[in-house]
């Protein structure tokens, strides 16, 4: 008796954008946190460019790669700034920012630093939309490391861990579509929740 082969099951973009764990944090800033020393921060760009923007926290973090994956600015280590010099001028809305760090002790200690400054109310154009947290290595995330990004969390909106991606090591680039399901479902999500911003500016 032959035996029909078994199909593997099909999973749908919906169940992928569900099964994200995007942990959650503070909604804004807080009245009466200090913002850091003189020195402490990153510098700032006025820019009114309407696409959401990527600001790494630290060298290498990978606003760069983001942004050829999702589309965006890529910051170079600065915060976006709107202007307000001119009165006259239409009404520009406050700039979309993801922060970027590396799964990392020094990535994930920038990152508060940056939610600190951020959440004394250092930078009122802008809306931080989260934190997204690139793996550094590929295997399980130690405790300590998991445990950091827990507490970091706690200082954004939201965050996101983008598990390591292999073909990004080896090539650069790679196609979203082509990604294993644990990096492509965290994509999915970060898609979905930038094209629900662009949407709201059109």
């Amino acid at each position: 008796m032959t035996q029909e082969p078994v199909e593997a099951p099909v999973v749908t973009e919906t169940e992928i954008r569900d099964a994200v764990e995007v942990l959650r944090g503070v909604a804004g800033p807080q009245q009466g946190l200090l913002g850091l020393a003189a020195g402490e921060g990153m510098a700032r760009f006025l820019t009114d460019n309407p696409e959401v923007f990527w600001l790494g926290v630290h060298g290498g973090a990978g606003e760069n790669t983001m942004a050829d994956l999702l589309g965006g600015v890529p910051c170079h280590h600065r915060w976006p700034s709107r202007s307000d010099a001119d009165p006259t001028a239409p009404t520009v809305p406050p700039a979309d920012v993801f922060l970027v760090a590396r799964q990392n002790h020094r990535g994930l200690k920038a990152a508060q630093l940056a939610a600190r400054d951020w959440a004394a109310g250092s930078h009122p154009t802008i809306t931080l939309r989260g934190l997204v947290v690139i793996a550094d290595a590929p295997g399980k995330t130690p405790k300590s490391l998991h445990n950091l990004t827990r507490i970091t969390a706690g200082g954004v909106p939201q965050t996101w861990v983008l598990p390591w991606i292999e073909e990004l090591r080896l090539a650069g680039t790679v196609d979203p579509q082509s990604l294993d399901r644990e990096p492509r479902k965290v994509l999915t999500n970060l898609s979905e929740v930038i094209d629900h911003l662009n949407s709201g500016r059109n």
